[in-house]
């Protein structure tokens, strides 16, 4: 077996690493900021929208453009233009200036920029893993984000509680780490497998096409793309409510809910570090898979029921579980898709999780604001769209998944 930690695959791990604490603080700073500015569970929903909808229509375009152009160049130059609008970002707020309109259109234009950068990276991430390494390979993508997420939520919500500029601060820190990151990445050089079909008059409507056909032929593919999309509209509920939850709590605070997530995010690095050790059994996976999708659905909607310290061991056991279920998934289905055809299937893919995340925050949105309905008894009702779509797919099409997810990578 070759080795994993070839120079591309150490540099693009590198930039990842870098790029990930700064978008930790950031992502947090941002959905504190509008909720904390307008005291509006409505309010924040909509600018989660806000950055999802323009996904839609960019999916559609961006994967036949990933497919025919060097994924590798797409990455740096966006990371480049990322550091750029996080700069002027941070100096606004830096000026004390917040207008809800103009921050909407800030989280459109991350939004269009940050799906062709996902399905830039997902279609290149395989060409930089040497063969029979996936599966290690995904287990170290895994750790990055919870492992930045454990260290900037603290301080993150230190920042923002102890400091006038605290926001400004982390949106600069944030542009200067994507600097960093689209510099180590001028380095990868890769042969990239690309669609290099001649193009022709409405090319690019065959290539969506082809894109669409491949869903029709592979009902397991469609399946797990439904199943997520379904999670999708779970987790844009529990992500828009656990905030203003702790916010809004007469005893909790905001450094509580960042607690939250430091203990999901050292569960999911404890979790991507067995699976770089531990080789599941090829013929379990799915049933793995499916058991962990149980126990994570029930733990999140139940988990604001908990006394504090059951919250936080909670929250590191969906952790610890949620990157198993995602390293399967991951390597099952980067590996079965053909290279030519990863960035239009993934971004029919991200399509379908897209549209159950806008579904997902309007819903929940519009039922904190106008229903007065207690927030945890939300996130108890929108859990059965999850449940009820483990039975649907991976449980009734056992047989369709069990051929992506039961192989040996």
């Amino acid at each position: 077996m070759k080795r994993l930690w070839t120079r591309n695959f150490t540099i693009l791990t590198l930039g990842s690493i870098v790029s990930a604490f700064g978008n930790a603080a950031a992502g947090i700073a941002f959905g504190i900021l509008i909720y904390t500015r307008t005291g509006s569970p409505l309010t924040l929903a909509l600018f989660t929208v806000a950055n999802i909808v323009p996904r839609l229509l960019t999916n559609i375009v961006a994967g036949p453009f990933v497919d025919r152009h060097s994924r590798a160049k797409i990455i740096v130059s966006l990371d480049y233009l990322v550091g750029g609008l996080f700069t002027v970002v941070g100096l606004i707020l830096w000026t004390g200036y917040f207008d809800v309109l103009v921050f909407t259109a800030v989280a459109m234009v991350f939004g269009i920029i940050d799906t062709i950068y996902q399905i830039a990276f997902m279609s290149l991430y395989p060409d930089v893993i040497t063969p029979g390494n996936h599966a290690k390979a995904y287990s170290i993508s895994s750790l990055i984000w919870p492992i930045s997420a454990a260290a900037m939520a603290p301080v993150a919500a230190y920042f923002i509680e102890n400091f006038a500029r605290g926001i400004s601060y982390l949106m600069l820190f944030n542009a200067a780490t994507f600097f960093v990151t689209a510099t180590i990445e001028l380095w990868i050089k890769v042969d990239e497998n690309l669609n290099r079909q001649t193009v022709q008059k409405g090319k690019f409507v065959a290539d969506l096409k082809q894109g669409i056909a491949y869903y029709k032929r592979e009902r397991g593919i469609l399946g797990i793309a439904l199943l997520f999309m379904a999670f999708s509209f779970v987790y844009a509920s529990h992500d828009l409510l656990k905030m203003p939850f702790f916010a809004s709590h007469p005893t909790y605070t905001i450094q509580h809910f960042s607690f939250l997530i430091s203990a999901s995010s050292i569960g999911r690095v404890i979790g991507g570090i067995v699976h770089y050790l531990v080789k599941y059994p090829a013929k379990k996976k799915l049933l793995i898979a499916v058991s962990v999708y149980f126990t994570v659905e029930i733990g999140s909607a139940t988990m604001l029921f908990q006394p504090y310290f059951l919250m936080v061991a909670t929250s590191f056991l969906i952790g610890l579980l949620s990157v198993t279920s995602f390293n399967i998934r991951m390597t099952a289905t980067q590996t079965y898709i053909p290279a030519d055809m990863r960035g239009r299937v993934n971004s029919v893919q991200a399509l379908t999780w897209n549209v159950g995340a806008i579904l997902g925050a309007v819903l929940t949105g519009l039922l904190a604001e106008y229903s007065g309905i207690e927030y945890r008894l939300i996130l108890v009702f929108v859990s059965a769209v999850s449940l009820s779509a483990i039975f649907l797919f991976p449980i009734r099409k056992r047989a369709e998944f069990a051929k992506i997810y039961n192989v040996e990578v």
